[in-house]
């Protein structure tokens, strides 16, 4: 048997997955808090772990997840929260550099759309339901269909207070106001549409700026500098692997060419865990150019996308740097119907 926790990055997902938790054991016993996204990766800890029965606690889940959960009438709990509080909290309580939060954050956000919609969702909030706890475990147990009193409900919210899942204590405000222009610009770009959006649809447009980049042939390296294209033709600029929801997107990516650079062609290949569509940039001169490339995401989309520009030959001289990549959602989606996997351990 399997429980499911979805959500956010942040403290408030972490307190629902250690409720969730609690509640597990003493409804099945012995029950392990595994973190997986997709339905191979649940398997893969099951076999490591040897459980049969789990707490899956998710931040990205991927779409075939979700069709399993919804054919197979489970029910699971959503957590959501403020992107931008999560945000802060990554950096200043976990000190994971702004970039990668960003991307963390952004992924989540798309990711949960479709499964805060779901059936048997039960959505919660931070703002609304974490200062009440007591009511809010009570209602993750009748949701999830484990019986519990009240002086279980207490006992395990006074547990859980006395840890680490405790709300967190930071500036935020002061500690964003702090930040450089374009640091800003990077998470507002990326965030900014989701906090604006907050029904149960996407957002019609989002931002990915350079900074959420990297260098092609060194993906450890985000591309904050200029990319020699100096070599053999090879794949020189990737990323920013951030999720999108299904459905059909634009994507308008502006780069910026050196004079030897403007002699050049380069492939650009929109990715996930499949290619989806590709397109020639043709510089011509030096300075900006633009190439707009259209693509579908179908609800089966395991992956974030990954953005690949690739020199076509060999390169003498030369430096090419992106600016950004503008994603827009169709309004008419001409998402793919996928057939729904069956769900081990339902």
């Amino acid at each position: 048997m399997f429980l499911f926790v979805f959500g956010l990055p942040g403290r408030f997902a972490e307190w629902c997955d250690a409720v969730t938790a609690r509640l597990a054991r003493r409804a099945l016993g012995q029950s392990e808090l595994i973190g997986a996204d997709t339905l191979e990766q649940i398997a893969l800890n099951v076999i490591e772990t040897g459980a049969s029965q789990a707490v899956v606690s998710s931040r990205q889940p991927g779409g075939l997840l979700r069709a399993a959960l919804v054919e197979s009438g489970r029910n699971f709990i959503v957590a959501l929260d403020d992107p931008g509080m999560v945000l802060a909290d990554l950096v200043l309580g976990h000190g994971i550099a702004l970039a990668a939060a960003t991307r963390a954050v952004a992924s989540s956000c798309a990711a949960l759309i479709d499964y805060r919609s779901a059936p048997g969702a039960l959505v919660l909030h931070c703002a609304r339901d974490w200062p009440q706890p007591a009511a809010t475990v009570a209602a993750m147990a009748r949701h999830l269909e484990i019986a519990v009193d009240e002086r279980e409900i207490a006992e395990l919210v006074a547990d859980l207070a006395a840890g680490e899942t405790e709300q967190p204590h930071h500036d935020a405000f002061a500690w964003w106001n702090g930040l450089a222009a374009a640091e800003r610009e990077m998470a507002t770009g990326a965030l900014l549409p989701y906090i604006e959006h907050q029904d149960d649809s996407p957002p019609p447009s989002v931002a990915w700026t350079h900074e959420l980049f990297f260098v092609g042939d060194r993906p450890d390296e985000c591309a904050t500098d200029p990319i020699d294209i100096t070599g053999r033709a090879r794949c020189l600029l990737c990323g920013p692997y951030i999720m999108l929801p299904p459905g059909s997107w634009s994507v308008v990516l502006t780069m910026r060419f050196s004079r030897s650079a403007a002699e050049h062609e380069f492939l650009v290949e929109i990715c996930t865990d499949r290619p989806l569509a590709s397109g020639i940039i043709r510089p011509r001169q030096e300075g900006s150019a633009e190439l707009t490339i259209d693509f579908v995401l179908d609800a089966s989309t395991e992956r974030p996308v990954n953005i690949r520009v690739s020199s076509q030959r060999a390169a003498f001289d030369g430096a090419i740097a992106v600016v950004a990549a503008t994603l827009v959602r169709a309004t008419a989606p001409a998402d793919a119907p996928t057939a729904a996997p069956v769900l081990a351990g339902a």
